[in-house]
């Protein structure tokens, strides 16, 4: 997710070589509606019953603010934190270095042969108030996220943790990465209230980092190279995660997975890279499929493609951080009706689509505000495409029962 959107839109003149392929879409759909939507219908008790977890974002600040987490208890039953379990959020602006006996004092992961004699401390304040807001209200959690280029403080990579240092050596960074994995997963799994997880975004967005040698490359690149669809340090931060999963007895409860964007048009090297992690055992259940759309690309046709051919991998199907912008609240309503559409299609077929996940309660509290990408406009007026998405289920044959 993030700055996306130019991204997004300078794509647009691509599609008319998209256009031709996968389902086809009635213009009509949106206004021959064959199914009433029932007066007590809402997210939760619709597509909730087709998905297992339909969910949405809180951070910090919504988390005591009631309008937000009554619009959650109502609607979901899984939270991401927005920002709050970010690399950034954990480890902080600038780095408050502990040495290693403290750090085990804490509860802290060290490794073993752990080259270094300090760690950072690590500020788990808001990931905990979250964890025990979602136990206290049944709700579940996504984990998100452990290892990205993007919001992850420069000195991490750096000797000493000092921002002023040089970069450090790739085996020095494969024992920071499993410090800082097991270390976040153990504290939420030794918690009352780690439960509440049933999946982790292990790493974000990694096809899309800015190669070594770029201005813009962060200390994953700088430090290990261009690795292509084969990078090595992406498998261990895998293998970390599973052996913590393994060492609490969650492998077969709580689901790890590479998240990205714009996955409709990375669908062969996002393949080639889970399989690459699942070499040897499989590790990552599947791909978080975020979603960040516009009505005027990609197609729904196109969606839908990369939808099945994950499917067609044999992968697990989350979609993690769903919005679609657009100028016009007609387009908007149309397009989510036939998105919504595809996806139950999908799902119909045998794809493994186990949560649907939209990313900001409303629009005026998303990160792509001018788009108005949301079902709601506020945190209680729904938008016509709120009902253009209940009008889906309900004609795809689904009910309530």
């Amino acid at each position: 997710m993030k700055k996306y959107l130019s991204v997004i839109l300078s794509a647009t003149l691509m599609m008319s070589t998209f256009l031709t392929s996968g389902i086809q879409v009635n213009a009509a759909t949106t206004t021959n509606v064959a199914a009433s939507v029932p007066s007590n219908a809402n997210l939760l008790n619709t597509y909730g019953k087709v998905f297992g977890k339909v969910g949405n974002i809180l951070n910090g600040g919504q988390i005591s603010d009631s309008n937000a987490t009554n619009a959650i208890k109502k609607q979901y039953n899984s939270l991401t934190a927005e920002n709050e379990m970010k690399p950034d959020g954990i480890l902080g602006s600038s780095a408050n270095v502990i040495s290693i006996s403290q750090a085990k004092a804490l509860g802290y992961y060290i490794p073993d042969n752990y080259p270094e004699s300090t760690v950072p401390k690590l500020n788990f304040a808001t990931v905990d108030n979250m964890l025990k807001f979602c136990y206290d209200n049944g709700l579940s959690m996504r984990g998100h996220t452990l290892v990205w280029h993007s919001q992850t403080p420069d000195w991490y990579f750096r000797t000493g943790y000092n921002g002023n240092g040089g970069y450090v050596t790739p085996a020095v960074m494969d024992k920071r990465m499993e410090f800082y994995i097991k270390s976040v997963m153990g504290h939420v799994f030794s918690s009352k209230y780690g439960s509440v997880i049933y999946a982790w975004d292990v790493v974000n967005e990694y096809l899309h980092a800015e190669p070594a040698g770029s201005s813009k490359a962060t200390g994953w690149q700088k430090i290990y190279g261009n690795l292509g669809t084969k990078p090595g340090f992406v498998k261990q931060a895998f293998q970390y995660a599973y052996d913590t999963l393994a060492y609490y007895k969650l492998t077969d409860k709580v689901k790890l997975f590479y998240n990205d964007y714009n996955e409709y048009m990375e669908v062969n090297d996002i393949i080639s890279l889970i399989n690459y992690i699942n070499s040897g055992k499989k590790i990552c259940a599947g791909i978080g499929m975020q979603s960040h759309l516009s009505t005027n690309f990609p197609s729904v046709a196109y969606y839908k493609n990369a939808l099945d051919a994950f499917a067609k991998a044999g992968f697990e199907i989350q979609i993690t951080e769903l919005d679609v912008g657009s100028t016009s609240s007609s387009e908007q309503s149309k397009y989510y009706y036939d998105l919504m559409t595809a996806i139950l299609s999908s799902k119909k077929s045998g794809a493994n689509i186990t949560a649907l996940v939209w990313w900001g309660l409303s629009d005026d509290h998303s990160w792509r505000s001018k788009d108005k990408p949301l079902l709601y406009s506020n945190y209680s007026t729904p938008k016509e495409a709120y009902n253009s998405v209940l009008k889906a289920y309900f004609d795809a044959g689904y009910t309530m029962k």
